[in-house]
Parts: structure tokens; C-alpha cells; sequence
């Protein structure tokens, strides 16, 4: 039984823990699997023999790969080689200590992002569980009281600044006057015309989506991340679950909302309002590819096992496994709230779990409950698209190599993209690269008009016409890298972290 499926989160971190040890993982039992915790480190990984693979005498043999020609040729020939050097027909494979993958969820294993794609959901249907006195409170959760005078763009044509203070005033104002009308409720239902094409309704809406992007944009990740996971709150696990399911069921069906454009909320003018009209942009569609269901399936028949770990919230990234019908996922670490006594989620991060999934804390959570599962060893393979996964992607010494969705990012993934435009242009395999020590890094494109992955390395981006490739970041490591400077030269000195841990530095 896959780990996703046993979820059930518990008050104790041990108890919880218990829940994922799946028997399968190295022949551990639960003990064994906690004294792990302070185990000595092996690199079973390493055991591997870096030499090139016969990919045609593999197909011969039965040996399970991608074939897809949606995949880039550098990408599917590099995990063909992957699955067949790492896989459990591979020499050095150990039967009671498998190699594992980690894959980031939100626009890696997806196009687009769920949790984005929920909230628009929850605000079109006005499915919240928050009492209304509690509102102002629940929105201002995390955010430092020094910080709610910070403005953002009102995004009205007048580049007009607004409070964050201000904007979460007015959207808990809207929301007490919504809600005595009777138009919240937990599930959401399909608002009437006269509420739809209310005032109150509108600005709420408007200003319940700016504020996520005005959160996010001027707050610590810290404080960003879980922010939006509190919208959540007084609902059980089950019932984000259930929200998020019917939210996947919608605008991950092309018959229905994955329209692959962008919706716009249009503020109202209210009475008495403190941060005035504002108006926001956001995504229309969510999907997980054929290509990506297609690498999980490869790598549980390689005998690769799968873990996710998502900034998102744990119960939608459950349902999103679930409705795209993943195969493959040996277990989930992803955000998580606090429980109250009626086991309701409280508008508090559960740091007895494991560290916020987030940026390092990604690769904490690796630290804490995955790699104990696995004799300490860290992940062989990983896939990211953004900052957030920097960490894990490039920290794990025997990581072998790295998928990358290229979303021609200007954070330190384009780092990453950099550098895998140089491997490629310079014919260097997986084989050559581990030989030398290092992660051979594969950039991925995609179509996102049409929600599809396609065989080129660069992307066309949501609403444009042009393709998208290297940002000037990614292609400035890639003239360093011409001009002979190291892989762990480029990470470590050019990474916007102050306190990156650096290349291949955790075991």
C-alpha cells in the first residue's frame, strides 16, 4: 500500500512517523527505522558503476523506461540511462535499501499549481469553515505587525500603493457581511447572479487574491508559505482534501476549467473601504502530464522508490495524487497545519512534523523523515522548477542527477538550467558526469497555452507567444561555465542564499 495512502496525521511526531514506514523501505521496522535517525552514513549510491548503458540491449531486455517523444531527447535518453545504471536490474542495486526520488509537486510534477488553483476555487464558491470574528485574525496570522503597513501594487491603472493592513480589513469586512447573508459554507456552492454581481462580493474576492500575491511578494517565505495554507482553517483534513479534490475534477478537466488562459477578479468600489479598488490576474488550469505519470511508473518498476515534497498543503497535494491517478508515490511530506481537539485545522504550522517544506526546510524534512527510511542515504534523483527546490536538488552528495521544468526562472534555479544547457551542449551523459562527481542536470520544456509537455528544452509560457529559454542569470552561469569555472564554483558563489549550504555538502 503506497504511503500517501496511509496518511493520517497524529499528535506526536513517532506516532506519525510510524504511518509512513512503508515495510518495503530497506526491511525496516519501526524501531530500527527511528534509531536511523543517528545512524552512521554510507553512500550506497556510490557503489553504482559510472559507465555508459546499452539502451537498446536494455529494450531487449525488458528493462522498464520512458519512451514518450514529448520528452526532450537529452531528458529521456538521460533517464532511460537513469532508470537502467540505478534501477534494481543495475549491479550495485540493494534490495534492502532502495534508491529513492524526490520530486517537487507545483509546476514540477504539474503544470501550474494546485494550491494557487484552490484558492480560486474557494473564492468562487465562497468555501471557507473560518468563523467571521476570527477572519482578520486568521489573515494577519505570521505576519509581524511592522509588516502590515507594507503596500503593493493596486494593480488599477495607477500604480496606486495599498496596505496590507488595509486590504485585510476590508476582505474580513466582506466576509462578515457574506457570511451572515448565508453564502459561506464549508463545501462553497455556485453563488446566485445577485451575489456574484454583488459589490461586497467583488471586492472581497479581489482583495482575498491580492493579497496572496501582495503576501507573497513582500514577506519572508516563511512567512508566505504557510499564510495561505491558514485559509484552511476549522476545516478537518478531510474536508480540505474533499475542497481540493472537486477543485482538481474542475480545472484539471478540459472540458471544464483547464482553459490554459488567465481570469482577472475586478475590484468594486464599497463604502468605507480602508485600501480602496483593487484588481488581480491569476491561472486558469492545472494538469499533470502523461510524460510525468509515465517517470513514476518507470521508476516504482525500476525499483526506484517515490516521495513528493510540496510547499503546498499535505491534503491537496493527496487529492491532486489521487484525481491525476499518479502511480508510484511511496509517500508525501508537504505542509502542515496544527489540529484542535476536533481534529479541525488551527491557523498554526505544525513544527513537530518536520520544518516548513519550503526552500531549506525542504531539505530538512529530507533530513528528518526520509532519509532514515533509507540508511541515511539522500535522494539519487530529484526534480524541481523554482528557488524552493534549489536546496534539496543540489545539497544530497550522491545525487545523480536532476530534472529541471524550465520556467526560465531568474532565482537560483536558473542556476541549475544554466548548467544543464552546458552538460548538454558538451555531450556530457549521466555516466560522465557521476564519474567526475557531479549531478548531471536535464532541462525540460513545455507548452503551458495547452497545458503539455513538448520535445524542446525551452518553454512558451502562459499567455505568451515567444519562447521562453534561459533567463539573463541562467545565461550568465552559462558563460562561466564556458570560461572554466566548476559546477560547485557556480553554486555556491552565485546562489541568492546567504547561508546555502552548498554542493553536494549533506550526505
Amino acid at each position: 500500500m503506497k504511503l500517501h495512502r496511509l496518511y493520517a496525521k497524529n499528535k506526536r511526531t513517532s506516532d506519525w512517523l510510524k504511518q509512513w514506514i512503508k515495510p518495503a523501505v530497506g526491511g525496516l521496522c519501526i524501531a530500527s527505522a527511528l534509531l536511523l535517525l543517528n545512524a552512521p552514513l554510507t553512500d550506497a549510491a556510490a557503489a553504482h558503476n559510472a559507465v555508459p548503458v546499452n539502451v537498446k540491449a536494455m529494450q531487449q531486455q525488458g528493462v522498464y523506461t520512458v519512451w514518450s517523444q514529448n520528452w526532450n531527447p537529452e531528458v529521456r535518453n538521460t533517464l532511460q540511462q537513469f532508470c537502467a545504471q540505478y534501477g534494481k536490474d543495475s549491479p550495485g542495486y540493494n534490495e534492502n535499501c532502495h534508491p529513492y526520488a524526490v520530486f517537487d509537486f507545483d509546476n514540477t510534477t504539474s503544470i501550474m499549481d494546485m494550491e494557487e488553483q484552490l484558492i480560486i476555487w474557494q473564492l468562487d464558491h465562497l468555501a471557507f469553515a473560518i468563523p467571521p470574528a476570527e477572519m482578520e485574525t486568521v489573515l494577519r496570522t505570521g505576519i509581524p505587525p511592522e509588516k502590515l503597513a507594507l503596500t503593493y501594487g493596486a494593480n488599477d491603472g495607477k500604480d496606486r500603493p495599498v496596505a496590507i493592513g488595509d486590504a485585510i480589513a476590508d476582505a474580513a469586512r466582506d466576509y462578515d457581511i457574506l457570511y451572515q447573508q448565508g453564502q459561506v459554507t464549508l463545501r462553497g456552492s455556485d453563488l446566485d447572479e445577485a451575489t456574484r454581481n454583488s459589490a461586497v462580493y467583488q471586492d472581497f474576492k479581489s482583495k482575498m487574491r491580492w493579497l496572496y500575491d501582495a503576501v507573497s511578494e513582500t514577506m519572508d517565505n516563511s512567512v508566505s508559505y504557510p499564510w495561505v495554507t491558514y485559509w484552511f482553517t476549522n476545516m478537518t483534513p478531510l474536508d480540505v482534501y474533499t475542497l481540493a479534490y472537486d477543485c482538481d475534477a474542475y480545472y484539471g478537466n478540459p472540458a471544464k476549467g483547464a482553459t490554459w488562459n488567465k481570469g482577472t477578479y475586478n475590484g468594486a468600489v464599497v463604502p468605507d473601504s480602508r485600501a480602496g479598488r483593487v484588481n488581480v490576474s491569476y491561472k486558469l488550469g492545472i494538469t499533470v502530464t502523461p510524460e510525468i505519470k509515465e517517470l513514476y511508473a518507470n521508476f516504482e518498476k525500476n525499483g526506484i522508490d517515490v516521495w513528493i515534497n510540496s510547499a503546498s498543503n499535505i491534503d491537496v497535494i493527496r487529492a491532486a495524487v489521487n484525481y491525476f491517478q499518479i502511480p508510484g508515490v511511496d509517500g508525501i511530506v508537504a505542509m502542515t497545519n496544527q489540529l484542535d481537539a476536533n481534529q479541525r485545522y488551527k491557523n498554526a504550522y505544525d513544527y513537530s512534523l518536520h520544518p516548513q517544506t519550503q526552500g531549506v526546510g525542504k531539505a530538512l524534512t529530507i533530513d528528518k523523515v526520509i532519509r532514515p527510511l533509507y540508511q541515511g542515504q539522500g535522494p539519487v534523483f530529484c526534480a524541481m522548477d523554482s528557488q524552493g527546490d534549489f536546496n534539496f536538488c543540489t545539497e544530497y552528495k550522491n545525487t545523480k542527477a536532476v530534472l529541471i521544468m524550465n520556467r526560465q526562472r531568474s532565482d537560483d534555479a536558473a542556476l541549475c538550467a544554466g548548467i544543464a544547457v552546458y552538460q548538454k551542449k558538451h555531450g556530457i551523459s549521466l555516466a560522465q558526469a557521476n564519474k567526475n562527481g557531479d549531478t548531471k542536470f536535464i532541462l525540460q520544456g513545455r507548452n503551458e497555452n495547452i497545458g503539455q509537455l513538448w520535445s524542446e528544452d525551452y518553454t512558451q509560457l502562459l499567455g505568451k507567444t515567444e519562447p521562453a529559454f534561459l533567463s539573463q542569470k541562467g545565461e550568465t552561469a552559462l558563460a562561466q561555465l564556458e570560461k572554466g569555472q566548476s559546477i560547485r564554483e557556480i553554486l555556491q558563489q552565485d546562489t541568492k542564499l546567504k547561508d546555502y549550504k552548498g554542493y553536494k555538502s549533506r550526505r
